[in-house]
């Protein structure tokens, strides 16, 4: 089983997992936009309260401490990582 992370339980390892993040160290050295974007690339339907999970997680707070202001700058990171992609695919 993976190091622990605050907010992240099994399901949410065995999501990581399947794309090829093993460990803590890969989810913070990738970010938690690009690990959620890989997840939600290759398994849809991921809700976005697992990329303030993990973007909490990685600093070592609680899920519900991620305000709006984060929120939206998380939001904004997936949304250029995804376009990159789409871009960079071609």
């Amino acid at each position: 089983m993976p190091q622990n992370l605050k907010n992240i339980g099994p399901v949410s390892w065995r999501a990581f997992e399947r794309v090829g993040i093993k460990d803590v160290a890969t989810l913070r050295d990738m970010g938690a936009a690009a690990a959620y974007v890989l997840v939600a690339e290759a398994q849809g339907g991921v809700s976005l309260n697992l990329l303030y999970a993990l973007a909490a997680g990685l600093s070592d707070r609680h899920w519900r401490d991620v305000g709006a202001e984060e929120k939206g700058r998380l939001n904004r990171e997936v949304e250029d990582l995804r376009e990159s992609r789409s871009h960079g695919a071609g």
